[in-house]
């Protein structure tokens, strides 16, 4: 049963329209990123090729998706609260809840479906963090802008049968979690109480207990669906597969190949078949005495072709060039030249390409999915009365991106002009605590 069939028939007619639609691209998307694409098989060719074979392919789509997400957290993202008990509880949660290390792959997944969710929950008096993309999550109403109502969809296991959970989570001041049990092998609904939960929960809270992140946009008109960074790159994706395809072929249709005279070939025949069979011994080191008229008759020729491994290569660097152009990437940032590869992020920074014009966008709305997701912490934190609710300020420092030689100098610069002191001079120059910048200006001076 399909997604949007399993949330109709636990929470009857909620979707937007165009989910079925929505669904389906993200079918697609999905088979592409794991390497199943629509192209991924062609014709066998050949006098006795019959059916299909399955292509070679780059993996395009992931390695663009890990990019992605590399460049948008090429830079630190710092959280600051105005409440430096609230700033302790809420660096406590995300560190239990591995946010940090969990972040990098969701985006990347996000940037491949187009969708995907960070929701909070109390388990047992704690506050936890859960990351969905939209395989598990799926988008119904927004206002202002904000996602404000979705579906998350998780698998349990009860009594040796695999469920399926639902739970629609909207908001309007007030936090409402609606569930649904379903079985999709017997094709009914089963009592929520049996994975020991309620069928609804409310909660007083601040702010909605999940963040929704769409990093491309979305092509949906006013619905609620994101895109995928390469929704409309389906078409690059499969000339670099098919150029790939013919590159991997190259070697194996150009492998070596010689014209040996007639004379050179032996046969032997088979004892049980009695079917003959002609071959050239490539392991014969003796002298042979062979009848023939002219020299040229035993020459041996050597008739393997040239690999045109430049010419592809070329091909692929020209298509990735056209790839980054249409997911705003400078031209070069993805190349399959071993001598490139992907540029790093003090290179991206020092160009002011259309690369880092594009980070800055999609770190922009990055520094929203967290700060949603530290509200929900602070909002849930408060419920139970562990943390209290202040503003939330989410940065991303470019001090990791920057050549080291540029910040000694202009840290050396400001200091000698007398706008910073040399404590705050040592803590930019290294990256150190106070204490750490005390100690190493005590050295200094000895």
């Amino acid at each position: 049963m399909s997604f949007c069939r399993q949330i109709t028939a636990a929470f009857g007619d909620i979707l937007p329209r165009r989910a079925a639609e929505y669904e389906e691209r993200i079918q697609l998307y999905g088979d592409i990123l794991v390497g199943q694409p629509p192209w991924g098989y062609t014709k066998k060719s050949g006098l006795y090729g019959r059916g299909e074979r399955r292509i070679s392919r780059l993996g395009c789509a992931d390695a663009l998706c890990t990019a992605y997400a590399a460049l948008l957290f090429a830079t630190q993202a710092d959280i600051y609260l105005s409440d430096p008990a609230a700033q302790t509880f809420v660096n406590e949660v995300l560190q239990k809840c591995g946010f940090w290390e969990a972040m990098p792959s969701f985006v990347a997944r996000c940037c491949a479906y187009g969708t995907g969710a960070v929701r909070g929950y109390l388990d047992k008096g704690e506050v936890r963090l859960d990351f969905a993309d939209a395989v598990c999550f799926m988008p119904v109403k927004r206002r202002d802008g904000m996602v404000t109502e979705g579906v998350f969809r998780s698998g349990v296991r009860i009594g040796g049968h695999d469920l399926v959970l639902l739970e629609r989570y909207s908001f309007d001041g007030t936090m409402h979690i609606e569930r649904a049990l379903l079985d999709p092998v017997r094709n009914r609904r089963s009592p929520v109480s049996s994975a020991g939960l309620g069928e609804t929960t409310e909660a007083q809270l601040m702010y909605p207990a999940f963040a929704v992140y769409r990093p491309c946009g979305t092509q949906f008109g006013d619905s609620p669906f994101g895109e995928s960074l390469y929704g409309g790159c389906t078409d690059t994706l499969k000339a670099i597969d098919t150029v790939f395809d013919s590159f991997s072929r190259e070697f194996v249709l150009g492998r070596k190949r010689i014209i040996v005279p007639s004379s050179c070939i032996r046969t032997v025949v088979d004892p049980d078949t009695g079917k003959v069979s002609r071959y050239f011994d490539t392991d014969d080191e003796v002298y042979q005495a062979l009848k023939c008229d002219e020299e040229q008759d035993l020459k041996i020729t050597d008739n393997t072709t040239q690999l045109r491994v430049t010419e592809h290569i070329d091909a692929l660097n020209s298509l990735l060039d056209i790839l980054c152009f249409q997911t705003g990437l400078s031209s070069g940032t993805l190349s399959f030249a071993g001598n490139t590869g992907l540029r790093t992020a003090a290179e991206v920074k020092s160009m002011e390409s259309r690369t880092e014009l594009t980070m800055q966008q999609g770190r922009a709305l990055l520094a929203e999915l967290i700060e949603g997701a530290v509200k929900a912490v602070m909002a849930l934190g408060a419920a139970v009365g562990q943390c209290s609710l202040c503003d939330v300020r989410i940065s991303f420092s470019d001090t990791k991106t920057r050549d080291r030689g540029e910040v000694i100098d202009e840290n050396i610069r400001l200091y000698q002009a007398g706008l910073i002191s040399r404590r705050q001079a040592l803590m930019a120059v290294y990256d150190c605590s106070p204490e750490e910048a005390d100690r190493l200006e005590r050295e200094i001076k000895t």
